[in-house]
């Protein structure tokens, strides 16, 4: 047994002593010193304001067919959703009308309890990330930008998803990768006070992504079972709760693609440096552009 063990770590240093280990080892180490649980963070304050704030503004903006909510719909279509639990999703989520009644009250309550801690959660990431300092109380203004632009790139996703689709994968894809790289593009380089430059961050975004996507594109496959299963053993409590780890899957590697940059950046110097058999690169990061 103890042959087997050691053959097994011997394995694991060889593969940390490739190029792409040492890219894997580095950025593992890198989202933990930066993330310090974020994910969890932003997971309740999206739950309790970003989710809410996308139902209201597709009930306004974006009703869909009858009464029922544009999300519920959505939700149901791309999980491929049928009977008892379709329907308990959309009485979960509520009406169109419903959601757009509580448009005063709920954005209002969640946005200013919940909504503007997003932002500085995301900073934080960022900072730490790229070993830079930023942050104000001026910032309050950003970060109650940043949760409106959120709720509404969110919503506009959603509304515009089931057209997209219908288009078929060729207009899909391409018009995710452009839009989702640019959010990822602008919300750090906003973020950080524009001390970092967009062609730094392009790594990041490019992965954001592809990695969102593909987990988006791929979830049917892996959370509608779960759905399913859990609305019809705990009802409306089992289909919110199912929706949350799902988000919280989402944010989570939101935030891993978001510390790869700098990652990428300094890996790249090092290799090259190593290649060149010149000394290992400084642990400093790279100076902003």
């Amino acid at each position: 047994m103890t042959r087997r063990a050691s053959a097994v770590v011997d394995w694991l240093r060889g593969r940390a002593d490739t190029s792409l280990g040492r890219l894997a080892l580095q950025w593992f180490r890198a989202y933990f010193e930066a993330s310090r649980n974020s994910g969890c963070a932003a997971t309740v304050y999206s739950s309790l304001s970003v989710f809410p704030g996308v139902l209201v503004v597709l009930a306004v903006v974006h009703p869909a067919h009858g009464n029922a909510n544009a999300f519920a719909e959505r939700l149901v279509t791309h999980m491929h959703l049928t009977g008892a639990t379709a329907s308990l999703i959309q009485g979960t989520f509520g009406s169109a009308s419903a959601n757009a009644l509580a448009a005063s009250v709920t954005v209002a309550v969640s946005f200013l309890l919940w909504g503007i801690g997003i932002g500085q959660i995301y900073q934080d990431v960022y900072a730490r990330a790229w070993g830079i300092k930023v942050g104000s109380v001026a910032d309050q203004g950003m970060f109650a930008a940043f949760f409106f632009v959120l709720v509404g790139a969110i919503a506009l996703a959603v509304a515009s998803a089931a057209g997209l689709r219908a288009a078929g994968w060729a207009v899909l894809v391409p018009v995710w990768i452009v839009g989702s790289t640019a959010f990822w593009l602008f919300v750090p380089h906003v973020l950080l006070h524009r001390k970092i430059g967009l062609r730094e961050l392009l790594p990041g975004a490019l992965l954001a992504s592809i990695v969102i996507g593909g987990t988006i594109a791929t979830s049917p496959f892996w959370v509608a079972a779960p759905l399913d299963r859990n609305g019809k053993a705990f009802g409306a409590s089992g289909v919110v709760l199912t929706t949350v780890g799902f988000a919280f899957v989402v944010i989570t590697m939101s935030l891993v693609c978001a510390v790869f940059s700098p990652v990428w950046i300094k890996w790249r110097a090092a290799e090259r440096q190593r290649r060149e058999g010149a000394p290992s690169a400084s642990r400093g990061l790279v100076t902003p552009g």
